[in-house]
């Protein structure tokens, strides 16, 4: 405890230092002094503004900040929770504490779990759907990466992209989007004298030098083990990819990740969009307020009803609410506020402003799942295990920002097409579903883990982890209540169809095939030796199957509203 106390004052400390944006109380720019607690909307009272922004996320941070900045508009974001750094201590911050949130806190937690599935358990999202300012990525460090081109173009069905077709609008190119990745994000190249290692291959046009507020980089540490995963991966003709930046995925790489490099802690949308419009615009954040309803007159969105303590009271929109809740809390809001199915909405007795039976449907995020091994080389699970390993981690990270703290659980990602030998064993009908996807586009990712097992057994462990890129089944999110307090009904429908199933059972194999390239491995734990039947398998899949974090794709409006659109209505 006396550790994790003393890392949340040293990485307040280094982010103030480092200018981000406020210090507790106040800051200055150009001469002038701004109140924190300026950027803070006051609860229990109805405001107006120009724009309400429902979650203080990912996207709700990101545009909240842009229309901030022009200072004759007026924008409110309504968040449900607090600052993650506050409620959930350091390991939030710390890359390598990411493992740390399968058993998350309470205070930042939904508790979010699925109905009983037909082919899986039901699936446990607790630690993974979090309630606090930013955590729309959801984790301690975020992966950057962009998808391929060809796969971003003809598959903005998948992201939830159909929009573009519906209304004849193709901005959602690669081309297109590309320019606004560029214009959030400020790159630092990795630090080869803190973290040792081969060289980083990554492809510098994808980033801008007038990039925005949130930093990418590469953690100060190459972690003993990955040496052994990268030689693996090469021996099984993997080629290493210095794109994935620019949307070419396929081979491996060292991934660059949502990083301060100077203070090697998470960087986020909070740290840099929220921090840099508390300090710069006029923006009112409402923490710990639930949306309760979109308010309407007619169709027109006029405002949001929301409770903070108890008290509820309206936030009024002069042009526009934006919606930015996440894929469960989103149709979850829509539907209690009239705009979904319409049996649904009947059911509950709310009145329907909108017949959209798409709201919650197409849920979407591609299943994982792994194996786990004992290794012979140095590994992060001796930060779980191992008190004097962990004490040096902890000093090198506070005198020099370097060292095992820095990591995250891997430094390697790969994406690949099944090689021949595994395509054959797919049936016809499931070899004809990954040929309808893009050429580009992987038949998997695999997530090289050098934490293995968190827990104080001694040894060093690892994982291959495994997600389905082609998944083709689809979930749902409902709704059982017309308060938001109460979660939303959720439904997942991994391993539903025949091809996932089988998808699953090759990914477990070439998993396989990754361990006993290293060299340093020396037992598979889970699902261990005696699973080998494809039956088996499947079954070990099913009973550990798990979020990929990639969900999307739950309140697809612009099919029913593609001629309203058109028609400028």
């Amino acid at each position: 405890m006396r550790a994790m106390i003393f890392f949340l004052y040293l990485v307040v400390s280094l982010g103030k230092t480092q200018g981000q944006g406020f210090g507790f109380g106040y800051n200055q720019q150009n001469g002038n002094e701004r109140l924190l607690g300026s950027s803070f909307g006051f609860p229990g009272t109805d405001q107006t503004f120009d724009y309400v922004v429902v979650g203080g996320g990912t996207s709700g941070l990101t545009v909240a900040k842009r229309l901030a900045e022009n200072k004759d508009i007026s924008v409110a974001v309504v968040e449900a929770g607090g600052f993650y750094e506050l409620d959930s201590g350091n390991f939030s911050q710390i890359p390598a504490y990411e493992s740390l949130y399968l058993s998350a806190p309470p205070t930042i937690d939904w508790g979010i779990y699925t109905t009983p599935q037909t082919v899986t358990p039901r699936v446990d999202f607790t630690g993974i759907i979090f309630n606090v300012i930013d955590f729309g990525s959801n984790w301690p460090v975020s992966l950057y990466t962009l998808p391929k081109e060809n796969a971003l173009e003809d598959r903005l069905v998948e992201m939830a992209w159909r929009t573009s077709d519906a209304v004849d609008d193709q901005s959602f190119t690669f081309p297109n989007i590309l320019p606004y990745f560029q214009k959030s994000i400020t790159f630092t190249p990795p630090d080869y004298a803190k973290r040792g290692g081969p060289p980083v291959a990554y492809d510098p046009s994808a980033y801008s030098p007038s990039g925005g507020p949130l930093h990418v980089s590469y953690w100060n540490y190459y972690i003993p083990v990955s040496d052994y995963f990268r030689k693996g991966l090469q021996s099984l003709g993997f080629k290493e990819n210095g794109g994935i930046e620019s949307g070419s995925l396929l081979g491996f790489a060292q991934f660059p990740a949502t990083l301060n490099p100077t203070a090697q802690i998470r960087d986020s949308s909070e740290t840099s969009f929220g921090r840099e419009a508390i300090a710069s615009t006029s923006l009112q954040i409402y923490q710990r307020t639930l949306a309760k309803q979109i308010l309407f007159s007619g169709k027109t969105a006029t405002g949001v009803s929301v409770v903070t303590a108890g008290i509820q009271y309206t936030l009024s929109a002069r042009k526009e609410v934006i919606l930015a809740a996440g894929p469960f809390r989103s149709p979850q809001l829509l539907m209690v506020s009239g705009i979904g199915p319409e049996a649904t909405l009947k059911g509950l007795n709310i009145p329907v402003v909108a017949n959209l039976p798409g709201v919650g449907q197409n849920f979407y995020d591609q299943p994982g799942f792994g194996i786990l091994i004992a290794v012979n080389a140095s590994s992060q699970h001796q930060l779980f295990s191992n008190a004097t390993y962990q004490a040096e981690a902890q000093q090198a990270f506070v005198t020099d920002q370097s060292g095992p703290l820095t990591a995250f659980a891997s430094n390697y990602i790969a994406w690949e097409h099944l090689p021949a030998s595994n395509y054959a064993n797919l049936t016809t009908s499931a070899q004809a579903d990954l040929a309808s996807y893009p050429s580009d586009w992987p038949d998997m990712q695999y997530i090289l883990n050098a934490v293995g097992l968190l827990s104080n057994v001694t040894g060093n462990y690892a994982a291959v982890g495994v997600v389905l890129m082609k998944s083709t089944s689809r979930g749902n999110v409902t709704i059982n209540s017309t308060d938001t307090s109460d979660n939303p009904v959720v439904s997942v429908n991994w391993l539903l169809t025949s091809t996932d199933q089988q998808l699953a059972i090759q990914g477990v194999r070439r998993a396989r095939d990754l361990s006993a390239s290293y060299g340093v491995t020396t037992a598979e734990i889970a699902p261990g030796p005696a699973v080998q039947s494809d039956a088996d398998i499947l079954e070990f899949v099913k009973q550990t199957v798990g979020p990929s974090h990639h969900a999307v794709a739950t309140y697809m409006l612009a099919e029913k509203l593609a001629a309203d659109i058109l028609n400028g209505q």
